[in-house]
C-alpha cells in the first residue's frame, strides 16, 4: 500500500512528509525543492489489543499500535502539469502506483498555484486546479489506450483496459462503475473511484486558516478535508525523537522531560496555545482516515499460541496486518505466507477460543491464531 503526498509546490508538502516520517526531506519557501520522489513509512495508529506487545515492525507507546505504511512525496504539481509543464510528467509517473492521496493545500492563502508567496491567494484554486490536471493526466493515459482496446476482438473492452491500466491501480470493476460516452467523464470517474484523496489544509497554525479552511469545507462537501499544522507535529516529533518531550503521535498534549533554553520553551508554549485550540495537529488524523475511511482498512494479528497471543518465541503480538474490509480468515492467512494459505484448515479467535473457517469475516482488531496442515 501506498499513500501519495500530492500538492501545488511550497504548499508544505515535504514538511508533512517529514512529520510523518522524520526522514528529513529538504523544505523550503521556494518551488521544485523536492525533485526526486521521497518515499518513507509513516504509522496507522490504532488501539493495541495487549499492552505491552513486541512489534516485529513499526512500534507501540502507551497501548497505541502504530503500523507501517509507505508514503511518497512528489514535486509539487503546476498548471499545466497534465502537459508536461514543471515537472508534470515525472509527478504523475511517480504517483500511478498510489492507492490514495493526501492534497495539500495552504490554507492561510499565502501561495499560490505556482508556488510563489502572496498576500492573499484562495486555496480553493489550489485543489480545483490540481484534481483537473490529474484527471487531465487520466484522460490523456486511456484515450491512449483507447485506441488499443478498439482493435481488439478477442477481449471484453472492460478487461483488456483494465490488464492495460493496472499500473494505475485500475482494476475492472473500476471500468465497469465508470463507465461512460464521453471519455473525459470517464476519466474523472476511474480517479475519482482509483486515487480516494482527503484535502490536508495546512498551516492552520497562521492568521487567516481557520476562514478559509470553513470554506475549504463547504466547497468540497463530500471529501474529508483535515485541519494541519505540519510544522507544529514535525516539531514535536523532533523534540521527542531527542528526549526532550514525551509526545504519542495525534494527541492533544505533551510532556516536558528536560529543562530547555528560553527559545525551545517559547517554542513549546506557541505549540501548546495551538493545541489547545485544535484536536492535534490533524498529521497522524489524516494517514488513520485515508486508511479507515478511503481505502476501508482494518487491522488484524496473527499469533501462534492463543493463550499468550504471541508467536513460537514469546513474542507478544508480533505482527499486525492491515487488510481489506471484506477480508476472510483465509485471505490473512495468505498474506501471512502462501503456504500457510495453501495448508489452511481453520482458525481460532484467540479472545473467545471459538473456531472460525476460512470464510470467516474478520473484523477489526482480531487476533487470530490459524491451524494448518502438517
Amino acid at each position: 500500500m501506498l499513500i501519495g503526498i500530492v500538492g501545488a509546490p511550497n504548499q508544505g508538502k515535504s514538511t508533512l512528509f517529514n512529520a510523518l516520517t522524520l526522514a528529513g526531506a529538504e523544505v523550503a519557501s521556494h518551488p521544485f525543492t523536492t525533485i526526486k520522489p521521497n518515499e518513507g513509512v509513516a504509522y496507522f495508529k490504532a488501539k493495541c489489543p495487549k499492552d505491552p506487545c513486541n512489534p516485529r515492525h513499526g512500534y507501540c507507546i502507551k497501548g497505541n499500535r502504530f503500523i507501517p505504511i509507505k508514503v511518497l512525496d512528489v514535486a509539487g504539481l503546476v498548471p499545466g502539469a497534465s502537459e508536461g509543464k514543471g515537472l508534470g510528467n515525472q509527478f504523475m509517473n511517480d504517483l500511478s502506483t498510489a492507492d490514495a492521496f493526501i492534497i495539500v493545500v495552504d490554507a492561510s492563502g499565502r501561495t499560490g498555484c505556482e508556488g510563489e508567496l502572496m498576500e492573499v491567494h484562495d486555496p480553493i484554486e489550489t485543489i480545483k486546479f490540481i484534481l483537473e490536471e490529474i484527471d487531465k493526466w487520466f484522460s490523456g493515459v486511456i484515450k491512449r489506450q483507447w485506441e488499443t482496446v478498439k482493435k481488439r476482438v478477442d477481449k471484453k473492452p472492460s478487461k483488456l483496459l483494465a490488464e492495460k491500466l493496472a499500473g494505475l491501480g485500475i482494476r475492472e470493476e473500476h471500468i465497469k462503475h465508470a463507465m461512460n460516452d464521453d471519455i473525459n467523464l470517464f476519466a474523472k470517474k476511474l480517479r475519482e473511484l482509483s486515487k480516494p484523496f482527503i484535502i490536508a489544509a495546512n498551516k492552520m497554525d497562521l492568521n487567516g486558516s481557520e476562514s478559509n479552511f470553513k470554506r475549504l469545507k463547504n466547497e468540497f462537501k463530500n471529501t474529508i478535508v483535515i485541519p494541519v499544522s505540519a510544522l507544529v507535529e514535525l516539531t514535536l516529533r523532533e523534540a521527542g525523537d531527542k528526549g526532550f518531550i514525551e509526545y504519542v503521535p495525534g494527541e492533544r498534549e505533551f510532556k516536558p522531560l528536560k529543562e530547555m533554553s528560553d527559545q525551545q520553551s517559547k517554542g513549546l508554549h506557541y505549540i501548546k496555545a495551538f493545541l489547545d485550540g485544535h484536536e492535534g495537529t490533524g498529521v497522524q488524523e489524516c494517514i488513520n482516515r485515508v486508511v479507515i475511511e478511503l481505502l476501508k482498512l482494518k487491522v488484524v494479528y496473527p499469533v501462534q499460541n492463543d493463550n499468550k497471543w504471541a508467536d513460537s518465541k514469546g513474542n507478544v503480538l508480533p505482527d499486525a496486518y492491515l487488510l481489506k474490509d471484506n477480508a476472510t480468515a483465509l485471505d490473512l492467512a495468505y498474506k501471512v505466507h502462501t503456504e500457510i494459505g495453501d495448508s489452511f484448515i481453520r482458525a481460532v479467535d484467540a479472545r473467545t477460543r471459538k473456531t472460525l473457517g476460512r470464510d470467516y469475516a474478520l473484523k477489526d482488531g482480531d487476533v487470530i491464531r490459524m491451524v494448518v496442515k502438517g
